[in-house]
């Protein structure tokens, strides 16, 4: 039953492509997302940081789990990472509810709610399924393979990080994409 494993960790690998050249694409309104959780007294210069060690952690770990599929020890780094959305999704819905989280940049509206809190739980979950072992042989794949996967993850993260660009830009200068 690897193959199930190997879809979560693929699908979460994807994701966190997205959802980190997405934040990176308008880390200023993540920032402000990132604002809502942080003291009042920090620096927008730290929240800025902040902002850009999500996202890029993000990257970083969509990146390593979709090249080396087989490998187990980024699991619990994605896990960990899963279970911190839902905790800022359910503190966002207590706390925020209604405002912007910004969880994939410019390319998404969602709020935090109900709903936001459900599917950062359904992430979590797929996170947990991720974590069983996928068998090196069930993936079989060499050197020069990881490399086209990490190639296939940057074309993913980059056209994210375009998209995301542009309809920020778009909603700065008034035009409004729908």
């Amino acid at each position: 039953m690897d193959v199930l494993p190997l879809a979560a960790k693929s699908l979460l690998a994807a994701m966190l492509l997205v959802a980190g050249s997405a934040k990176l694409a308008d880390l200023a309104s993540f920032a402000v997302a990132v604002r809502l959780f942080v003291p009042v007294g920090v620096s927008r210069a730290v929240v800025r940081w902040v902002a850009a060690g999500i996202a890029v952690t993000e990257l970083a770990l969509g990146a390593v789990s979709l090249s080396w599929p087989a490998a187990g020890w980024i699991n619990p780094a994605v896990f960990t990472l899963a279970c911190g959305f839902t905790a800022v999704s359910g503190a966002g819905y207590l706390f925020r509810r209604g405002q912007s989280c910004r969880c994939f940049g410019a390319l998404s509206r969602r709020k935090f709610d109900a709903a936001a809190v459900v599917r950062s739980a359904v992430i979590a979950m797929a996170a947990a399924v991720a974590m069983s072992r996928v068998r090196p042989a069930l993936v079989g794949i060499d050197g020069a393979e990881h490399l086209f996967l990490l190639l296939a993850g940057a074309v993913v993260a980059f056209a994210a990080f375009a998209a995301a660009r542009s309809l920020a830009i778009g909603r700065k200068m008034g035009l409004e994409v729908r």
